[in-house]
C-alpha cells in the first residue's frame, strides 16, 4: 500500500511540473510576440487614438459623421442677476471662429464676456467655472509676464432695455483639437474689460453662466 501511494505522489508531482513549464513557455510566447510588434506600429495605434480623442465628431458612433463646427452656449442668471441668452460659435477656418451673442437682462453699459475653464455652472456665485480659458495655453498657470485676457470674447454693449448683441471672429480658438471649447463655459462679468490687467481684465463679478455644447443643426 505504501508503494502505491509513493507512485501517486510521484505521478502527481511530475503532471505539477508540467504545467507549469507549460504555463512559462506560453508567457514567454506572449513577451515574444508583443516585443515582435514594430514600435512604428504601436505609436501609430496611439496617434490614431489620440487624434480621435482631440476631434469631436457630431456623432462619435458614425465613421462618416462631419466634425463639429458649431457649438451653442445657454446663459443662465447667477446670483440675484436677470441675465438670459445664447452665445453662438462657428467654426469658419483653422483656429477661427466667429461669436454671436445676444443677451437681455444686462444693466446698461459694457460687460466683458470670457470662456472659462470649467463646464460648471452650479455655484451660486458662477465661480465653479474656474478661471478663464486659455485659449492656447496653460489656464491654470499662465506665464506671469501674459498681456492678454486669456478666454476673451470681446464685450457686451446693453441698451437701457439690458438687451445686447455681439459679433466678433475671434482667432486662435477651436471646437476641435487639444484646446477644443467645447465642454467649457461662458462667464459674462457686471463691468467691462480693462485691457491693462491681464490676464483676468478686472471685470468684476459674475452676472451669467452658461456651458458650451454641440449645437444641434449645426
Amino acid at each position: 500500500m505504501e508503494r502505491m501511494s509513493s507512485l501517486w505522489l510521484l505521478a502527481a508531482a511530475f503532471a505539477l511540473g508540467a504545467c507549469q513549464n507549460g504555463a512559462a513557455e506560453n508567457e514567454r510566447s506572449n513577451v515574444t510576440a508583443q516585443s515582435a510588434v514594430p514600435a512604428a506600429t504601436v505609436a501609430s495605434v496611439s496617434d490614431a487614438g489620440s487624434a480621435s480623442m482631440r476631434e469631436p465628431h457630431v456623432d462619435p458612433g458614425d465613421p462618416e459623421s462631419p466634425l463639429v463646427t458649431h457649438a451653442i452656449a445657454d446663459l443662465m442668471p447667477v446670483g440675484h442677476s436677470q441675465v438670459k441668452g445664447t452665445v453662438t460659435f462657428t467654426q469658419t477656418a483653422p483656429g477661427e471662429v466667429k461669436v454671436h451673442a445676444d443677451v437681455t437682462g444686462l444693466p446698461a453699459g459694457a460687460h466683458a464676456y470670457h470662456v472659462h475653464v470649467f463646464g460648471d455652472c452650479s455655484g451660486e456665485d458662477g465661480n465653479t467655472a474656474g478661471t478663464h480659458f486659455n485659449f492656447q495655453g496653460s489656464s491654470l498657470h499662465p506665464p506671469s509676464d501674459i498681456k492678454l485676457i486669456t478666454g476673451n470674447l470681446g464685450e457686451l454693449k446693453a441698451d437701457a432695455s439690458g438687451k445686447a448683441t455681439a459679433d466678433a471672429t475671434i482667432e486662435k480658438v477651436s471646437l476641435t483639437g487639444p484646446f477644443t471649447i467645447l465642454g467649457r463655459s461662458v462667464i459674462v462679468h457686471e463691468k467691462g474689460n480693462d485691457m491693462t490687467s491681464p490676464p483676468m481684465g478686472a471685470a468684476g463679478g459674475r452676472i451669467a453662466c452658461g456651458v458650451i455644447g454641440v449645437k444641434s443643426g449645426g
